[in-house]
């Protein structure tokens, strides 16, 4: 569980740098792997076991987390858009809100809380 806390960090902070310096695709990209790391915590947490996939992951969502679920399936299409569209600093903006959301909604340990602010 650790290791999934240092991965939503790391991958948190990079993309904040990311978006400071103005290059939005890597700071969707990397705030949606946040994400990610976040979703998986949730799930370990709960259930002991982490998703293979992003298949399993959005099942498991689903199933234990349903508000959870929305918004990591709404911000789903923004991720898979990086890999052949512009991204705009409002994508980045709506995809860190929706960790902002989850941090304010979950059982979520307080050293990621003081990341997100």
């Amino acid at each position: 569980m650790t290791e999934l806390i240092n991965t939503f960090k790391e991958e948190y902070e990079g993309a904040l740098d990311e978006q400071q310096k103005q290059r939005y695709k890597n700071a969707a990209i990397l705030f949606s792997k946040a994400l990610f790391a976040l979703s998986d915590f949730l799930i370990e947490q709960k259930l002991h076991k982490l998703p293979k996939n992003h298949r399993e992951r959005f099942r498991l969502l689903e199933k234990y987390f349903p508000e959870t679920y929305k918004i990591v399936d709404g911000i789903f299409s923004h991720y898979t858009d990086t890999y052949s569209q512009p991204v705009l600093k409002e994508t980045c903006t709506h995809i860190k809100d929706g960790i902002k959301t989850i941090t304010g909604t979950e059982n979520i340990p307080e050293e990621i809380r003081k990341i997100i602010g």
